[in-house]
Order: C-alpha cells, then structure tokens, then sequence
C-alpha cells in the first residue's frame, strides 16, 4: 500500500514539474520571447455611395390610387419611404381617420401614391 502511494505521489511530482517548465505558450507570448505582437492598422471601409431618392419625399401629401383601398381616392401624409428595392409596399401612409380596423396608416406602391398639395380649409 505504501508503495503504490509513493509511485503515485513520484509520478504527481513529475507531472507538475514537466507542466512548470513547459513554455506557456498557448496563453500568450512569454516574457522572455524575442517575437513582438504586430498590430495591423487598417481604414475603415468607405460607406456605399446612396443613390438617387425614390418616391414622395417624408412628410408630403398623396393622394391614394389603389381601387381596393379604403382610402381610395383620399389624401394622406407619407411617414416613411423605404428605399430597398425589394419592398412592394415601401410607400407608408397616415390618414386622418381610420379604416374598419380601427388603422390609421397603410403601406402602398410606388404607383398607388401620386404627389398632390394638400390645402387644408376647415378642420
């Protein structure tokens, strides 16, 4: 029994002298390495050039051209033009009243919204 104690704590001992003296390297360069970080210093990439706006401008008043809409016929303020072409509605709309629904805002078509002025007479 005591001999399979002393093996034991002999080979304990050697392993823990062998993990001291290794290098660590796999935690960062020593102190005693000759080798210096480099740090690559590199411009920011430059922003895509926009391109040119399409649709009503945010704030301007349209008046709505889908038959099917609730809407149809009637002026409102776009809030929001989105420029991606792969949107099919990218033309938001707020109205001044609401539909059945109880919304007061609609998404339409490049098409569906005609640029008008808006003269405001009476509320």
């Amino acid at each position: 029994m005591a001999r399979a104690f002393s093996v034991l704590f002999l080979a304990t001992a050697c392993a823990l002298a062998a993990w001291c003296a290794a290098p660590s390297s796999f935690v960062g360069p020593s102190a005693t390495s000759s080798v210096q970080p480099r740090t690559v210093l590199r411009a920011a990439p430059k922003k895509k050039a926009k391109g040119p706006w399409v649709g009503p401008k945010k704030g301007s008043w349209v008046k709505i051209l889908r038959p099917e809409s609730y809407w149809f016929q009637t002026r409102g303020q776009v809030v929001n033009v989105n420029q991606k072409p792969e949107v099919k509605y990218p033309v938001t709309v707020k109205f001044d009243r609401v539909n059945y629904a109880n919304v007061n805002t609609n998404g339409f078509a490049l098409w569906e919204a005609e640029s008008v002025r808006y003269l405001r007479l009476c509320d």
